[in-house]
């Protein structure tokens, strides 16, 4: 239960960091100092993150890191208050996302280890944290419209401090942070499988990514506000819901190959109505689909990592999947800063649409087995 509780809340904080580029946008910052930002900061979390393994592995204390993390997210954050220079921010944003970018993989290790062999049960602790988004994003969004974005660093500061009550309550589990070595890493990609998923994982990725920074621009662009961002965002996180409890009832059901499909032509779809159609009916109606690029996607590429992996790379594998993700967002964030400073959102968004069509195809056609997703063999 304390897992369900923790998710609540710390989902809670992540619907107030949606706003950030948000805030970037009002105190003057271009779209690509923005994803330069982003990228930059995640770059710098992604050299860190080994630390946090090492330093888990060492001590096995998970727990008090998880601990750690929380708490330098929040103190971090109320940082962004003392500056709104260009590089102060990117510095303040570099610090933060250091102690941000473990937290959900120590978190999640944490509950893959409390839940053993009942993995396939992850989208049901996983949903409280789509209730926390769902609950908070709007009223954020509101409330942010009506005073002023500076005021997003109070809520964030909130949330995390009741946050950081919730971890403590988190069952103790010898399951740490690993995070492998360049040898690990070459020894799971010799497996066609896998190596085939993260190149699919990496391009689908980098497209979702890019919407997570610059959706918020998007919708301001086009007349629209923060009470109208955090409904749309609502909307996203509502439908996943349903989704992420039912996620073991559709792995065990349905072929691996064609859940992926179907959530690339989910995605191609959704960036393509943005593209299109930049008006408010849109912006709300085109969140339904995150049901399945994000929700059913997530879902299921956690179990499958921890099956095709085995049990002797199960965190290797983990921590190969968190990788592809944070590089593609770096890509995601820097590229689509150039392009939708120069060529605008829409056409940044047709293009996203092209690569989840064409990911997705590729996959289907040439890539993917046809097999249902079975255990390999260390």
């Amino acid at each position: 239960m304390y897992f369900k509780v923790f998710n609540l809340f710390f989902y809670m904080g992540i619907a107030a960091l949606t706003y950030l580029n948000v805030y970037f946008k009002n105190v003057g910052l271009t779209s690509s100092q923005i994803g330069f930002i982003n990228s930059v900061a995640k770059g710098v979390s992604l050299v860190i993150l080994p630390l946090w393994g090492m330093i888990s592995d060492y001590y096995k204390i998970s727990k008090r890191l998880l601990i750690i993390a929380v708490l330098g997210a929040m103190l971090a954050s109320l940082t962004f208050l003392l500056t709104d220079s260009f590089y102060m921010i990117m510095l303040v944003m570099s610090v933060f996302f250091i102690f941000w970018s473990p937290i959900i993989p120590l978190a999640d290790a944490q509950l893959l280890g409390y839940l053993g062999k009942n993995g396939n049960q992850y989208g049901k602790y996983r949903v409280w944290g789509s209730l926390g988004y769902t609950l908070l994003v709007p009223i954020i969004g509101y409330l942010i419209e009506q005073t002023t974005a500076t005021n997003l660093f109070y809520y964030m500061g909130v949330i995390f401090f009741i946050s950081l009550f919730t971890v403590r309550k988190l069952p103790t589990s010898n399951v740490t942070l690993e995070i492998a070595n360049v040898k690990d890493f070459k020894k799971l990609l010799k497996r066609g499988k896998l190596l085939k998923f993260i190149l699919f994982i990496f391009f689908i990725n980098l497209t979702l990514s890019t919407n997570n920074i610059f959706f918020p621009l998007y919708v301001i662009d086009h007349g629209g506000g923060e009470t109208l961002i955090g409904l749309a965002l609502m909307i996203a996180a509502a439908s996943e819901m349903f989704i992420f409890h039912y996620s073991d009832g559709i792995i065990e059901r349905f072929d691996l190959k064609y859940i992926f499909l179907i959530s690339a032509l989910a995605f191609a779809l959704r960036w393509f109505l943005l593209a299109s159609f930049p008006i408010s009916m849109v912006f709300l109606g085109s969140q339904l689909l995150h049901s399945i690029t994000f929700g059913l996607l997530h879902a299921v590429s956690v179990d499958f990592i921890n099956l095709i992996c085995g049990d002797k790379f199960k965190a290797t594998g983990q921590n190969l999947y968190a990788t592809t993700k944070g590089i593609s967002s770096i890509v995601g964030s820097s590229i689509g800063g150039i392009i939708y400073g120069s060529l605008g959102g829409s056409i940044l968004y047709f293009y996203l649409s092209l690569v989840a069509l064409v990911t997705g195809l590729i996959y289907f056609t040439f890539l993917n087995s046809r097999d249902k997703v079975v255990a390999v063999e260390n």
